[in-house]
């Protein structure tokens, strides 16, 4: 028997995501100031962050094989958990990539913000959701909100600006694969094992990648423990967080819910740099409360 999660208990696992990634957007850009190049942090990332994801699917799933382990998974499954690794090892080293040029805020603001309207549109075109007033509303709201948060009056185009915009939109687009991806697992495979074995796929990757580019070591111990950070909190935790929400609501309620990301970097940065956020930031997190109710409102469980 499939269990009915509720859509505010599915809500509260993209939302937990969508913070724990907003704080690690501040640390990965320390990070990298340091000196370590995106290759290697986004190995670091997954590579920290697999031990604790494995140990939560073999404590939740001990005496299981069918669903759970790879030999009982179908070739489906298999494909679509691969896929949906090599897309969230892209989409991590893309952002960081981004961060690295033009600092923190606009690559992870570009991310999440594109990623709603790339996945609507594709829930749209293959039918995973009506095209309704409700979604285009809270998009409208969501775009609004974010661009209101981050686009001030007192920005400055850095340098690599262009390059800098090119990893952040393909970001994004890897980011709504991944909403995908996880939208469409089935519920009989747990969240649990989705995560771990999509982690592992990641890491391999990133491991091939950073070998052939070469691997940088943080430098002291305050950049170890911001590296630890980015692998446990923001890896495991986040990422099974919201793949348990995304599972159980809408592809674009799910990718929606993770907006209070640029929240709380913006909080973030105002606490650790002095930096108030100005009415016109107050009206963008508004806007954003907004469409996540706009969204939330009728949603049913998957």
């Amino acid at each position: 028997m499939t269990a009915v999660v509720r859509p505010s208990l599915a809500w509260g696992g993209v939302l937990l995501a969508g913070l724990l990634w907003g704080i690690g957007a501040i640390v990965a850009q320390s990070v990298m100031q340091s000196g370590m190049s995106a290759y290697s942090l986004s190995l670091a990332r997954f590579a920290l962050g697999l031990p604790l994801l494995w140990l939560w699917h073999i404590r939740q799933n001990a005496g299981k094989t069918e669903n759970v382990a790879w030999a009982g998974l179908s070739m489906r499954n298999r494909r679509l958990i691969l896929f949906t690794g090599l897309a969230m090892a892209l989409n991590v080293t893309c952002w960081f990539a981004g961060i690295e040029l033009i600092g923190a805020t606009l690559p992870t603001v570009i991310s999440i913000c594109c990623a709603p309207v790339l996945v609507a549109i594709f829930s749209v075109l293959r039918g995973y959701e009506p095209l309704s007033g409700r979604l285009l509303t809270g998009l409208g709201f969501s775009v609004a909100g974010v661009a209101l948060i981050v686009v001030t009056k007192e920005f400055d185009l850095p340098a690599n600006y262009a390059l800098g915009l090119v990893w952040s939109f393909a970001s994004a687009a890897l980011y709504a694969v991944v909403v995908l991806g996880n939208a469409r697992m089935p519920e009989e495979v747990p969240a649990t094992t989705v995560s771990a074995w999509s982690m592992t796929a990641a890491t391999v990757f990133m491991a091939v990648v950073s070998a052939v580019r070469g691997i940088d070591m943080p430098s002291t111990t305050v950049v170890w423990l911001q590296v630890g950070y980015t692998g446990v909190v923001t890896t495991s935790v986040a990422y099974l967080a919201f793949s348990w929400g995304a599972r159980n609501l809408p592809p674009t309620s799910a990718v929606v819910g993770t907006l209070v990301e640029p929240v709380a970097a913006a909080v973030l940065a105002a606490w650790i740099w002095n930096q108030p956020l100005t009415g016109q930031q107050y009206l963008g997190a508004a806007l954003l409360a907004s469409a996540m109710w706009v969204l939330s409102a009728g949603a049913k469980s998957r």
